[in-house]
């Protein structure tokens, strides 16, 4: 089961069940009418999911038939969050969702000033979410009201498209201001703000008291949760994206085609696998790790030393993230279509 992007408040991307270990077959495939970049969320054998194509869909995880789907108009890059019965996903209409899970019907929506891209969290009753609009909204799950905003720092482009991770009392995001915030999730209250040297559209991942996080400016920072303060950075040669944590490495892909893991704690190289394209997708670490690039590619990687175990070729860019259930691997690509691998 992974009922939210990343697969947990603190968006590590670890999940606690075996990936498949050696690709087999095509179990299924469903195309849509539009290009995927949502990942999906995977509850009680039903797949979420949102497509460029305007509708919002509930799969059986099974056999790939629709369950419901919910017409938006609009394109849904955002992945959902699933909680108590709804699934939280947002759309370039620059509204947040809020679906019955069971049949797609629309409780509430939220309006925001911008396009809704990131992937919302939701945590004690409270739904998060970033837009393009540069706030931080943190929402009444139930009914959707407006419990506090948080407007960042004013600048030439601004955005919030790096979805929330939440540890303790506290959030962190990046932001289109080149920065990485941290702010009370209660009251919205800020705590700290590091700045890098470019836009963040990277995700956090929260471990080890630190965030980790990349950024456009290509380096992946490690940053104490405490007082905000740098602990490490790595450089690589493009744009970093989101990473993957587990209790002793860091994993994340860059725009430089590359694959890095790194030691957690003091950011020392372990090793780099190499494919034929950006990666702009977080990786999964279930047992291997599990990434896809811009070369069509999905790769299972050894965590230990990179090699590859194998990998399967899509028809287009991947920019999600493989999820893990019932022995299966599910991925979406922009070739329209989501995959069930086996």
């Amino acid at each position: 089961m992974s009922k939210m992007y990343r697969g947990n408040l603190a968006r590590t991307g670890e999940y606690n069940i075996k990936g498949i270990s050696e690709f087999k077959k095509v179990l299924w495939r469903f195309t849509t009418g539009d290009k995927i970049s949502s990942t999906p969320a995977l509850v009680n054998d039903c797949l979420y999911f949102g497509s460029s194509d305007g509708f919002i869909y509930s799969l059986n995880a099974g056999d790939g038939t629709v369950i419901w789907k919910c017409n938006t108009v609009s394109g849904c890059h955002s992945s959902p969050a699933y909680e108590n019965g709804m699934i939280f996903i947002g759309c370039t209409d620059d509204a947040l969702y809020a679906l019955n899970a069971k049949n797609g019907d629309v409780i509430w929506q939220y309006q925001t000033g911008g396009h809704v891209d990131c992937c919302p969290a939701v945590d004690n009753g409270i739904v998060y979410v970033g837009s393009s609009d540069s706030y931080l909204y943190a929402l009444n799950a139930n009914n959707g009201k407006l419990i506090w905003k948080f407007k960042t720092k004013e600048g030439e482009i601004q955005g919030v498209s790096s979805s929330p991770a939440i540890n303790g009392d506290r959030i962190y995001f990046g932001s289109f201001d080149n920065s990485v915030y941290a702010l009370n999730k209660i009251n919205g209250d800020f705590i700290w703000r590091f700045e890098t040297g470019d836009m963040v559209h990277s995700t956090p991942a929260v471990a080890n008291g630190i965030i980790y996080i990349g950024s456009s400016d290509k380096n992946l920072y490690a940053i104490s949760e405490k007082d905000g303060l740098i602990n490490w950075k790595y450089k690589t040669n493009g744009m970093v994206s989101t990473p993957a944590v587990t209790n002793d490495s860091v994993y994340f892909g860059s725009h430089d085609f590359n694959v890095y893991a790194l030691n957690a704690l003091d950011g020392s190289f372990k090793w780099k696998y190499a494919t034929n394209g950006e990666i702009y997708g977080a990786p999964s670490v279930a047992g291997n790790l599990y990434i896809g690039s811009f070369d069509y590619n999905i790769y299972a990687l050894d965590v230990i030393n990179g090699s590859c175990k194998w990998k399967f070729k899509t028809d287009f860019y991947i920019f999600s993230t493989p999820i893990h259930g019932n022995g299966v691997l599910y991925i979406t690509s922009r070739d329209n279509s989501i995959y069930a691998l086996v």
